[in-house]
């Protein structure tokens, strides 16, 4: 992810010739990441229970250490950097 968060700006650096700062790149790994939570999470939407309820612990046990995402079985992920 961290690369192609670099890539990325490398890209709108080196292609649109525009200015990136390390900013930008962190808000684009942030994105990214927070993508990657949410689809995992919406996926196990469409599995049979004992396999959804697994998959969700096992998605929770990478991300909800009490600082990058809180579950919640209705809505699903709440991603916070801060």
């Amino acid at each position: 992810m961290t690369i192609w968060a670099i890539w990325k700006s490398r890209n709108k650096n080196s292609i649109l010739n525009q200015d990136v700062t390390p900013n930008e790149t962190r808000e684009v790994l942030k994105g990214l990441i927070s993508d990657l939570i949410r689809k995992s999470w919406n996926a196990t939407r469409f599995m049979e229970d004992g396999r959804r309820l697994k998959q969700q612990r096992t998605i929770k046990s990478l991300w909800a250490d009490g600082k990058f995402a809180k579950f919640d079985p209705k809505t699903g992920p709440a991603v916070d950097f801060s």
